[in-house]
């Protein structure tokens, strides 16, 4: 197994004790105790018993991936259309600067006028990601090697073939970036939304309720669901665009 897995596994076990003996010390003082790691998985595993627990997670991930992929589409051909049209780049940028500039919240309660509640969590994520997949595709599209294509076209290389071996390496790194970085603040401001919309069967509307059942063991064990969500789509993201390859140390 490589080093970088045990560095992975030694740092996680770590927070964990963290926030066990952190919980453990806190809730001396508390009137509602702060879940432990093990209250937390006790929680989840009454959890999984429940069908509307795995009807909440599909339901989540699809609203949230179909925004995320909408998301990488859209925001992918605006950078090139944005890097090839001045007008177009002219016209795009205040509004990209804008949608980076409001709340979350308030994007969610003003959209609650005009969107069905089940549409809003992957319509705020489409929001959400896409101007970051759209400024660092542009930005690779900008470093990249314009002498190297160059060069290559004067040696009688197609258009497919620069694109292929020479342009599009040398955007992936920018590209992947940004796909990374999307997951999670996909599944950050989605489930956030479904949470304000109380989006019927998702794991918003569960940590709403569990929250007003003064349930925390329950929020907490909702949370690691979303977080480990994240994470997985996210590392299975980046091994797929790295053409099947792992990270070694």
């Amino acid at each position: 197994m490589p080093a970088k897995w045990w560095h992975t596994a030694a740092a996680v076990v770590f927070w964990i004790a963290v926030w066990h003996f952190g919980a453990l010390l806190a809730n001396r003082n508390l009137l509602i105790p702060i879940p432990t790691p093990a209250e937390t998985l006790d929680a989840l595993r009454r959890l999984g018993g429940t069908e509307e627990f795995w009807q909440a997670v599909g339901a989540s991930a699809a609203r949230i991936c179909l925004g995320f992929a909408m998301a990488v589409l859209v925001g992918t051909a605006g950078a090139v259309l944005s890097e090839r049209l001045r007008l177009f780049h002219a016209a795009s940028e205040p509004l990209l600067r804008l949608i980076r500039a409001v709340p979350v919240a308030s994007v969610t309660i003003l959209v609650f006028l005009w969107l069905p509640r089940e549409r809003i969590p992957g319509f705020i994520a489409f929001l959400t990601v896409f101007p970051i997949v759209w400024s660092n595709v542009a930005g690779g599209i900008r470093h990249a090697d314009r002498g190297l294509a160059e060069m290559a076209r004067v040696f009688g290389m197609s258009r497919w073939d620069i694109l292929r071996r020479i342009t599009l390496p040398e955007i992936r790194p920018y590209f992947t970036a940004a796909v990374a970085t999307g997951l999670g603040f996909a599944w950050k401001s989605g489930v956030a939304a479904e949470i304000i919309c109380r989006t019927n069967m998702s794991l918003g509307d569960m940590i709403w309720g569990s929250k007003s059942a003064i349930a925390y063991d329950e929020v907490f064990a909702l949370t690691l669901v979303i977080v480990v969500w994240s994470v997985v789509l996210e590392s299975g993201a980046r091994f797929l665009l790295k053409g099947g390859r792992r990270d070694t140390i």
